[in-house]
């Protein structure tokens, strides 16, 4: 057997590349009754190409023909990659050691003939390509082959009249297969969508489903879901997979991720996000679907410990409401573009089964409806002054105080900032008149005497009540408060009305006030900081004397042990808030 070592060509893909086009189908599949994973299976798993190679068997008992054909097939498509062998033990072998994407076999070799290696790779992997190759050309042969499915038949006698033939007969038929693969594998998931969208499970099961679903049967390395947390940041809802990513990229003290991190981008920027290679000092970009990234942060080293290799996100939304972000993370590069769709659909499905409940819970309500409104209009006053500061920086008001007619009051904080950076952006801001610093640590405190309209007096005039606006990299979200009786939608008309480039992010019932939140000093907690705090409970991490540490906490959860200790210090400081203030009142 001799194998193609011509520099350039491409080999054949990875059989466990999660981004594969041309996932193999599921056994379950009534259209592919085979199991391609079956560890008895005489060939192992036949792969279908990837989009830059194709790997080609080519089994032939004429060693010259063979010899010849192989480079006449790599000189003619520069994607095909090439292994020869020489007999129907030798093909065997052969695909035992490194499964191809097409197979090319002559009709008769020295120990038996193709139909016979076509009848047992059939029983295997039925959708291969597989062709004949013969010098017979007979109707007897050509009959025989098609009895066993083959997929294509070529004389030898064609070949040698036009040398690029067997080469675009080839590319011809790993296309189609891929694109049936495609098909089906869509099918598949977009039913496996329809039940769990059917299935009536809350929220949470919903999106853990959908995890769960992109792990298992599209074959991704990590998936997860993010919702807005209290904060307005991205806050993981549901995970399958290699979720350590998860919780070496949080930070578990303000439940954040980087801005740059693929999922936390989709969801800021509303748009989707792909990172063709991790390894990339910056991120690849893929046409419209990205934009320029931000300076490269740790996400990426963790995304490198956990073996993945490329990412997309893709911002979950429905009727103009952004719900947040899904995203999915590979062991090879590159996301497939038809993955793209396939995500965009879930994402679209996502968003619906979201709205759906978080409507649901709101109608059936009888407590105030809390609504985010996002905006990066120029022409309002915070927006200017975040535009024209370093773009870390965070500008967060908590009181609008109306001065007169024509001005306003904010008094904010700055973190990320210097004063000499808040006095230069107020000097640059014409819709800032003035600023008032009232404490220069980071964050600054500081009253802004701005000019109006402001965003923040307009709703209240519409029927809402303000608590506060967080502004970063020029874009603006107002936390409102609505009655049960107000209209949501009277008040994102008003604000969109006065200003542009608004958009509804949150719409969700007030339970704040209701006895289970207020004697739950746990309810605020996350998944995971619960299940610490219960672990730690458990083995007498309180207990005096310790009998266990972190370090074997740690070992116990199979995290790091730095992951277990800012878990257990972001759940107490809750628990001991929430405590602490429900005693006050």
């Amino acid at each position: 057997m001799t194998r193609s070592d011509r520099s350039g060509s491409s080999g054949p893909s990875d059989p466990s590349d999660p981004s594969d086009p041309s996932d193999p189908s599921d056994p379950s599949d009534p259209s592919d009754p085979s199991d391609p994973s079956d560890p008895s299976s005489p060939f192992g798993t036949i792969r279908s190409p990837t989009r830059a190679g194709i790997a080609v068997l080519l089994v032939d008992d004429d060693e010259t023909w063979a010899r010849t054909q192989r480079r006449t097939l790599e000189r003619a498509h520069d994607t095909i990659s090439v292994t020869t062998a020489h007999g129907l033990v030798d093909a065997r072998g052969a695909l035992l050691a490194e499964p191809p994407d097409c197979i090319v076999c002559d009709y008769q070799l020295g120990d038996g003939t193709g139909l016979e290696l076509l009848a047992e790779v059939r029983e295997v992997r039925p959708e291969v390509p597989f062709v004949i190759v013969t010098g017979q050309g007979d109707e007897r042969v050509a009959s025989d082959a098609i009895g066993e499915r083959v997929t294509d038949y070529v004389r030898k006698a064609d070949v040698a009249r036009r040398p690029t033939l067997l080469a675009q007969r080839i590319d011809a038929l790993v296309a189609t297969d891929r694109a049936e693969r495609a098909v089906r594998r869509e099918r598949r998931s977009k039913e496996a969508l329809l039940g769990m969208l059917t299935a009536g499970s809350t929220r949470r099961e919903f999106t853990r489903r959908i995890c769960a679903s992109l792990v298992d049967e599209d074959g991704y390395a990590h998936a997860w879901i993010g919702v807005p947390g209290e904060e307005g940041a991205l806050t993981p809802l549901a995970a399958a997979g290699a979720t350590d990513y998860l919780d070496a990229t949080l930070d578990h003290e303000t439940e954040r991720l980087p801005a740059d991190e693929p999922a936390a981008r989709a969801f800021a920027d509303a748009r989707p996000v792909t990172v063709a290679s991790i390894a990339a000092d910056q991120p690849a970009e893929d046409g419209p679907r990205d934009a320029p990234a931000p300076a490269s942060s740790d996400w990426r080293a963790a995304a490198r410990r956990a073996g993945f290799a490329s990412a997309a996100a893709v911002p979950i939304g429905h009727d103009g409401i952004r719900y947040g972000a899904i995203a999915v993370y590979a062991a090879a590069d590159a996301v497939p573009d038809h993955d793209h769709e396939l995500l965009d659909a879930y994402a679209t499905t996502v968003g619906y089964a979201l709205k759906t409940a978080t409507w649901r819970e709101t109608l059936l309500s009888s407590h105030d409806r809390r609504v985010e409104i996002a905006l990066d209009d120029a022409s309002a006053p915070l927006v200017a002054l975040s535009s024209a500061l370093p773009r870390t920086a965070t500008v967060t008001a908590t009181t609008v105080v109306p001065r007169n007619d024509a001005e306003a009051l904010y008094l904010a904080t700055v973190a990320g900032a210097s004063v000499a950076d808040l006095r230069a952006a107020v000097a640059a801001a014409p819709a800032v008149l003035s600023v008032d610093v009232y404490g220069a640590d980071d964050p600054i405190r500081c009253g802004l005497v701005v000019t109006t309209p402001v965003p923040e007096a307009v709703a209240v005039e519409a029927g809402g009540r303000f608590e506060r606006t967080a502004v970063e990299g020029g874009r603006a979200r107002l936390s409102l408060v609505t009655s049960p009786s107000g209209s949501v939608g009277g008040l994102t008309d008003a604000v969109g009305n006065a200003f542009d480039g608004v958009s509804v992010t949150t719409v969700r019932s007030d339970h704040g006030d209701e006895p289970a939140a207020r004697t739950d000093p746990t309810a605020s907690l996350t998944d995971r900081q619960r299940q610490v705090l219960e672990v730690a409970l458990e083995a007498g991490y309180f207990e005096r004397p310790r009998t266990t540490n972190t370090g074997e906490l740690a070992a116990s959860l199979d995290v790091s042990r730095a992951t277990v200790t800012q878990h257990l210090r972001a759940a107490e400081r809750k628990v001991f808030t929430r405590l602490l203030r429900d005693s006050a009142g």
